[in-house]
């Protein structure tokens, strides 16, 4: 009977310790005193090296856990049997809480979502194992998905993994590649060899290369007659020569003399407005004076052309005198 409860005992002890021990887990964790909020994304591609408690970073930060790695279509089964073929449904659903701790005040999360703010796989060094990174990225390049599902969590869009883009991008050039007709190809590149060929030989390209070569035996024979070296030396001389420092000279004086003549225009200049003024004024008097003169002309010729007509009507006049005016009383 003691034995009984002395086992009884012993086994009440460990399970206490047990649950002591997962309290103080929790305790040290921090995961009971501050829950973090739960997330979830989805992926195309291989989730290869994640798993439960795989870290979650931010620029190389850990804030946060994978809770959860599963498949869509056991997490939201489709509702018809054609939209099982349907590629949304065929991607990996990863749950993960962030600590806010470490994020501080998050603010709006789907204002950071239309922001660009993406999950992505990130290989954690040469293990093999990997973590998930967040970031921000283009929100025009890598749109959100729309999954046709209500999640249980609020949704990050993930972008593909480095690897996995450089994956796609040699898989696009290796199907444009496969598309190229490479028989046809280096046929043309043969035909555009001979052609190039032909003309080196045979063609316009060699016989441009035959003149070019004419034409620079012509010029060195040119160059060799014309006595560069003879034809500098006698220009030296003619530079530095009598006839030359002559010429200088006088075009010196020249200069001399035109820098005399400009002194004296202005002098000049005045002087021949003033001579313009006095003729101008002279013009002006002789009008003066001219102008009664005319005007007497002008009536001398009126009289003669009166006589005249005078004349011409009764010539006796010339001879018989006018009878004299009558007198008033």
């Amino acid at each position: 009977m003691d034995s009984k409860r002395a086992a009884l005992k012993v086994g009440l002890f460990v399970l206490g310790g047990f649950i002591v021990l997962l309290g103080l887990l929790f305790f040290l964790s921090g995961s009971m005193l501050h829950p973090g909020k739960p997330y979830e994304t989805y992926f195309r591609e291989s989730v290869q090296g994640l798993d439960v408690g795989t870290a979650v970073k931010f620029r190389g930060v850990t804030i946060g856990k994978v809770t959860d790695v599963g498949l869509v279509m056991a997490e939201y089964p489709a509702k018809t049997e054609s939209e099982k073929h349907q590629r949304v449904y065929q991607q990996v659903v990863v749950r993960f809480q962030l600590n806010p701790r470490k994020m501080g005040e998050m603010g709006n999360i789907k204002d950071a979502v239309a922001h660009g703010l993406r999950v992505q796989i990130a290989p954690q060094g040469i293990t093999g194992l990997s973590y998930m990174d967040l970031s921000f990225v283009n929100a025009a390049q890598y749109p959100a998905q729309t999954i046709p599902w209500t999640p249980n969590s609020t949704v990050i869009p993930s972008v593909p993994s480095t690897l996995t883009q450089v994956q796609d991008a040699a898989e696009q050039v290796l199907s444009a590649l496969s598309n190229v007709d490479l028989p046809k190809i280096a046929g043309q590149i043969s035909s555009l060899t001979a052609a190039l060929n032909d003309e080196i030989t045979t063609g316009d390209a060699h016989q441009a290369v035959a003149n070019v070569k004419i034409l620079l035996a012509t010029l060195n024979t040119q160059v060799q007659q014309a006595d560069i070296p003879g034809t500098s030396a006698a220009v030296r001389n003619l530079a530095g020569g009598p006839q030359t420092m002559k010429i200088l000279a006088q075009l010196n004086q020249t200069t001399a003399q035109l820098v005399k003549i400009s002194a004296a225009l202005p002098t000049l200049v005045a002087s021949s407005q003033a001579t313009i003024t006095q003729a101008n004024e002279t013009t002006a008097d002789l009008q003066a004076q001219l102008l009664p003169m005319l005007q007497d002309m002008r009536a001398t010729t009126a009289n003669l052309r009166a006589l005249s007509a005078s004349l011409q009507r009764n010539p006796g006049q010339v001879l018989m005198a006018p009878p004299p005016p009558e007198t008033k009383p």
